[in-house]
């Protein structure tokens, strides 16, 4: 290399630090993403389906891309706590956000001022959802969706439907079912859903719209009876339990609790393409599709595009319910 060829390359190499400096961008070109740990942030307690669900998605992107994801536990209100701090992160694709529709879609229409907005986020990928079911205390004299929503027409106000707290998918669901059956159910909201499980099999309530994994002991000991699922579809752990909307004679009937992975707005569209892709990946493989089904969740998967289309379709139908019903987050 000749003196010149130096001279050279040493004032390109001192133009680049000069403009980098005066633009206050870094001096030097840092590794492809993720040179450092990317850290999760799952806006509920350790232990919860949200954490077990962060914690498998983890360790499917460490394995994938050689570096440590991280699951960080942030409750509190509603998951807004952990929301907020993620959409108020640095867009670098070293902090994402996995949670369920309360940030993304039915949270702004519970409360009356919010500290971030749905549009905040850029959503990868809806992961999986959990169906809610129609379950009810042994004594309650229906053996069908047909039959319960029958007795409540006949006898409005006696049944008592609980859930884990105002807002929860519980109680949405139960709204939704009572907007769509015409019946008056009393809402009791508990604080958290051990207290209202507990009652349903004591029938202090009589009624849970929830999420089933919850209440399964329950049914199986005979405390309880499952009436109807509220997917679309019939679950394959319950073949011979209807559908809600089938058996209810309810068109539309949907109740699930769904989790979506989301980074603040204006994350690297290179990010975001690769964690969609690594999602989809795990979940087309046996060994990870019976992990989710170790935790009651069916995958959802798919892409950016079908992630935004159904949250979209989400937003409009618990909007509908939420402002049918009333509900306001304390």
């Amino acid at each position: 290399m000749t003196r010149r060829v130096r001279d050279l390359i040493v004032s390109v190499a001192v133009a680049v630090a000069f403009a980098a400096a005066w633009l206050g961008l870094p001096a030097v070109v840092h590794a492809a993403w993720p040179d450092k740990p990317v850290k999760i942030v799952v806006p509920w307690s350790a232990g919860a389906i949200t954490d077990a669900l962060g914690r498998l998605l983890a360790q499917e992107y460490s394995k994938a891309l050689g570096q440590q994801f991280v699951v960080e536990n942030r409750p509190g209100a509603a998951g807004n706590i952990g929301a907020e701090a993620v959409a108020n992160a640095k867009p670098d694709g070293y902090t994402l956000l996995l949670t369920n529709p309360g940030a993304f879609v039915t949270n702004h229409f519970l409360y009356k001022t919010m500290p971030f907005a749905p549009n905040d986020f850029d959503v990868i990928v809806v992961v999986a959802k959990f169906p809610n079911a129609l379950i009810v205390n042994k004594d309650v004299p229906a053996n069908s969706v047909k039959q319960l929503i029958a007795y409540a027409r006949a006898n409005p106000g006696k049944l008592n439907g609980a859930s884990a707290g105002v807002g929860t998918s519980g109680h949405l669901s139960l709204e939704l079912l009572k907007n769509m059956a015409k019946v008056d159910i009393v809402h009791v909201p508990y604080q958290g859903a051990a207290p209202a499980r507990f009652d349903l099999a004591a029938g202090r309530v009589q009624v849970v719209v929830d999420n089933i994994p919850s209440y399964v002991a329950l049914v199986t000991d005979g405390s309880a009876r499952l009436l109807g699922v509220g997917t679309r579809e019939r679950l394959e752990d319950f073949p011979d339990v209807p559908t809600i909307e089938e058996a209810g004679g309810l068109p539309g009937f949907q109740a699930i609790v769904w989790y979506a992975l989301a980074a603040p707005k204006g994350t690297p569209v290179e990010v975001l393409d690769t964690l969609n892709r690594l999602t989809n990946e795990a979940m087309a493989r046996p060994d990870f599709q019976k992990q989710l089904k170790n935790l009651h969740a069916i995958p959802v998967g798919g892409s950016r595009a079908d992630a935004r289309n159904f949250i979209k379709d989400e937003t409009a139908r618990w909007k509908t319910v939420i402002t049918a019903a009333g509900v306001q987050a304390q």
